[in-house]
């Protein structure tokens, strides 16, 4: 039964106004006492929200403070750090001229006596002067302290040491000591004490010592912990003269390729960190300073038990101890996280738990980026949080006053609702009456018009005059109707220009990609001709830099053909050559050429191949190309030492293709990304291998060439993933039906294809056998005449310098001028570029093959195109030969010298 909408709103007024008020009035009465309850409970919560604010705002201003401070104070240390480095930086350039140029110099003009010190084992400066000290010690002295006369000679080049050893004493307060030692096992050096010069014995203080390169002050510049050769920085340390802790600054210097010694800088702990260990935020919060190892470097004593040290701060240096206590090992996880952060030169303020006593704390670190130390402050937070709790004792005070008002201002708040609740039951069923009526009418013409709006009536318009919002609606409605009906038009032309563009964006991938293939030929060609030795004689760091350029130019010459892969299959243009085709041949041989690259990340591959295999009908270059692809990247995306497994095996009118690796996997929601263009799923920072990091990259194309190859063959592909632990490829390939009695043969008895040897050739060279070719009538030490045609200048440049030493070339750079340059100097040969404005060299090819002067002459089309397509159009204009642009130079002349009359 229908029920009519006055009906409805009338029943809905009366019951969401009249039967609420009722019910409201009967537990308005009966809870009087509970809503005083109430509203005590919302002056408690008041008082908490007030606390809470002013906590929150008291926090918030701290962590500003906290995050200046740790700014500041890591700021204040770099810049310390910065200028001890750079005067490092300094004595090692100053050493190495020396240690390079010692032949240019005399002797320094205020030497230092040096005598043998034999109850020290050792050899050096033993008579006070203001030279600095020096100490040769290990196996550079014997046993009654004499040295060789090769240590004597380092021994008089480090004296000129001491020249730049003042000067940074005068300029770098912060220097205590400056040194240098030589892997010849000798140690000079110049100590300030408060930037006075102090004068030590260094055989006594370096007494038998048996090795200085075994010092970290040494071995963390040699070329094995430091091959960049650049400035480094010791852990802290205890120093020999007593002046307390300290760290070094120290740079290689070398003699040629050799290290020959290491220079410098020795700063005391207690300078750089002053600032640090005084700093004391609200009672008893405290800043440290971390190295970048995870080793704590300096703290006050009121951190100890907060960073878990029950240690000493006492060393000592003949025994090479270094301060260890290392933040990483402490056992509260969370802790750790900070610390690791810190240690990756992050900055930031976190609030921690500590978990002894369950009290939080503000922590906020900040990097040092010299020495990729960090800076932290720690806070409690309830001392943080101390004026708020007194705030909400007052409050509290306050709710109490204020309870007893709200008690009594409840009790009038009963009687009056009891008195309007009579007032409304009167007056609501008249006008609940009225309302419903004058809104349903409205309401009952817009349904009608929505009906026949969403019935496609676009151009049907509502008409209510109720003088209200419900009139603004059908206005509303009416325009809603309006704007679908010009929005829907809009769409449709959208679409029709959307594909328009696409069509565009697809034919310039092609012509783009199509033309950066021709300067890839010059690019390619003059590398060949300067390795040759053509430009000069080149170095092998030359020739390393050039190995570099051509294997990016074939990178970029396989990347245009993927560009041209990709336009081919968007225009539908993949052009298939179908045979049909072995695929567990084309597997095995593929196997084989990869198994270097698969040894070289010790991956293990596992072949499963079915016996008797039904042949697939497809393209056996473009069958490789999937094949290629496949298994490169389940090589590429699985970790060092993974596993690979291909199967295949048949299906009804079907040979299923499987390449399973216990690679990275694919996130679920990555995979409906997978196949798309430009796509890349990996990493492309991480450079080592592991199981979440591994070496990957590319354009993202080659996935999305993959399903346009199979989809070409009305083959199916799909993969499997399980992220974390590796995917699954399937491709299902067709049957060739004509020839479905045939069975492969085992994997083991086939013979190498040469059409699984490469899924894209860079090039290729092809002499094709016509029936009324004639060979070149010319001796076989006769120089041959080339004409090259190219509407490219570089091209005919490089042409030229590829061929001139063996062939005498003309050129031409019209298909009118090459028909003119042909007819009249009669050259031996053409290379003719198939793609020119005006008259292509199709044309002129065929022209030239009609004219009965030209007709004998072999032509050969170069290109920038590579399709199968491309081959066949050459062909069929009487070309005698096809070459792929960019080509190798000794194919060029291998094709051109077959043309010879003296050929076999």
């Amino acid at each position: 039964m229908k029920i009519r909408i006055t009906t409805k709103l009338l029943v809905v007024l009366i019951i969401t106004a009249f039967a609420p008020l009722l019910i409201l009035g009967w537990f308005g009465y009966q809870s009087t006492i509970g809503i005083r309850e109430i509203a005590s409970q919302a002056n408690r919560d008041v008082a908490e929200l007030a606390m809470s604010d002013s906590s929150a705002a008291l926090s918030a201003e701290l962590k500003t403070r906290l995050l200046h401070l740790t700014e500041r104070h890591a700021g204040d240390v770099d810049e310390i750090l910065l200028k001890v480095q750079g005067d490092t930086v300094k004595l090692a350039d100053f050493a190495r001229y020396l240690f390079n140029h010692g032949d240019t110099l005399n002797r320094y003009a205020f030497p230092s006596v040096y005598e043998p010190a034999p109850e020290h084992r050792s050899f050096g400066s033993r008579r006070p002067n203001r030279n600095s000290w020096l100490s040769v010690f290990g196996n550079a002295v014997d046993d009654q302290g004499r040295i060789s006369a090769g240590t004597l000679e380092d021994i008089h080049l480090t004296e000129y040491m001491d020249i730049l050893f003042r000067s940074v004493a005068a300029t770098n307060p912060y220097a205590v000591q400056t040194y240098i030692n030589t892997a010849s096992q000798l140690s000079r050096g110049m100590p300030f004490v408060n930037g006075e010069f102090k004068w030590v014995d260094g055989t006594e203080q370096f007494a038998n010592l048996p090795d200085v390169t075994a010092f970290d002050f040494y071995y963390l510049a040699d070329a094995v912990h430091n091959p960049e050769r650049r400035p480094k920085w010791t852990e802290l340390y205890w120093d020999p003269a007593g002046l307390g802790w300290m760290v070094s600054s120290i740079a290689p210097v070398y003699r040629g390729d050799d290290l020959a010694a290491v220079v410098g800088i020795d700063i005391t702990l207690e300078r750089i960190v002053k600032g640090i260990l005084n700093l004391q935020v609200e009672q008893s919060g405290f800043a440290f300073l971390m190295s970048d190892g995870g080793q704590a470097i300096a703290f006050p004593e009121r951190a100890a038990g907060f960073l878990e040290f029950h240690g000493s701060f006492q060393g000592e240096f003949k025994e090479n101890e270094a301060f260890k206590h290392s933040l990483t090992e402490i056992r509260d996880p969370a802790f750790r996280s900070i610390i690791e952060r810190m240690r990756q030169g992050a900055s930031d303020l976190t609030t921690y738990t500590d978990p002894k006593d369950g009290q939080d704390y503000f922590f906020a670190y900040h990097p040092i980026p010299v020495t990729g130390w960090s800076v932290g402050i720690v806070v409690p937070v309830r001392e943080v949080i101390a004026p708020a709790v007194a705030t909400s004792e007052k409050i509290e005070q306050s709710r109490a006053l204020t309870d007893a008002e709200l008690n009594a201002r409840a009790d009038a708040l009963v009687q009056t609702f009891l008195w309007l609740l009579f007032g409304i039951m009167a007056t609501l069923i008249p006008v609940a009456l009225v309302f419903a009526r004058s809104i349903s009418r409205p309401i009952q013409a817009l349904a009608e018009g929505s009906r026949r709006v969403g019935a496609g009536e676009l151009d049907h318009r509502i008409q209510v005059d109720s003088g209200d919002e419900i009139q603004d609606l059908a206005l509303t409605f009416n325009q809603m109707a309006e704007d679908l009906k010009n929005k829907i038009d809009e769409i449709e032309t959208a679409n029709q220009e959307l594909q328009q563009l696409d069509q565009l964006k697809s034919k310039f991938i092609s012509m783009a990609s199509h033309e950066l293939r021709t300067p890839l030929i010059a690019i390619q060609g003059y590398v060949d001709l300067i390795r040759e030795g053509r430009g000069g004689e080149i170095s092998a760091a030359q020739r390393t830099m050039l190995d570099t350029v051509s294997r990016n130019a074939t990178r970029l010459a396989r990347i245009v053909s993927e560009l041209l892969d990709i336009s081919r299959i968007e225009e539908n243009k993949l052009v298939l050559e179908r045979v049909p085709v072995s695929l567990g041949q084309i597997v095995s041989e593929i196997t084989e050429e990869q198994q270097p690259y698969l040894e070289s990340r010790r991956h293990a591959l596992t072949l499963e191949i079915a016996d008797a295999l039904p042949r697939v009908d497809g393209d056996p270059d473009r069958i490789s190309q999937v094949v290629i692809n496949l298994l490169g990247n389940a090589i590429k995306y699985t970790p060092d030492g993974g596993r690979i497994h291909i199967r295949v095996y048949p299906e009804p009118d079907r040979v299923h293709l499987e390449v399973t690796d216990t690679g990275i996997g694919i996130k679920p929601e990555d995979i409906g990304k997978l196949f798309k263009r430009f796509s890349t799923l990996g990493d492309v920072t991480k450079h080592r291998t592991g199981k979440n990091e591994f070496l990957a990259g590319g354009t993202g194309l080659g996935l999305s060439i993959v399903q346009g190859i199979v989809q070409a063959h009305a083959g199916k592909i799909w993969v499997d993933s399980e992220y974390g632990r590796g995917s699954t490829f399937h491709v299902q390939w067709p049957i060739a039906h004509e020839q479905s009695q045939s069975r492969e043969t085992p994997p083991a008895q086939t013979q190498r294809s040469e059409k699984a040897q490469s899924a894209a050739p860079a090039f290729k060279v092809i002499h094709f056998e016509q029936s009324a070719a004639t060979p070149i009538d010319a001796a076989p030490d006769e120089p041959l005449s080339i004409l090259v045609v190219d509407d490219e200048p570089d091209v005919i440049t490089f042409t030229r310098d590829l061929l001139e030493d063996r062939y005498q070339v003309f050129s031409a750079q019209t298909g009118a001028l090459a028909i003119k340059e042909a007819i009249g100097c009669r050259p031996h040969l053409v290379l003719l570029d198939a793609w020119m404005p005006g008259i292509s060299g199709y044309d002129v090819c065929r022209t030239l093959k009609r004219n009965s002067h030209t007709r004998d002459m072999p032509i050969i089309i170069f290109t920038a195109a590579t399709q199968k397509i491309d081959e066949e159009r050459a062909r069929e204009s009487g070309a005698d030969g096809f070459v792929t642009k960019p080509f190798r130079r000794e194919q060029i002349i291998e094709l051109i010298e077959s043309f010879r009359g003296s050929r076999p």
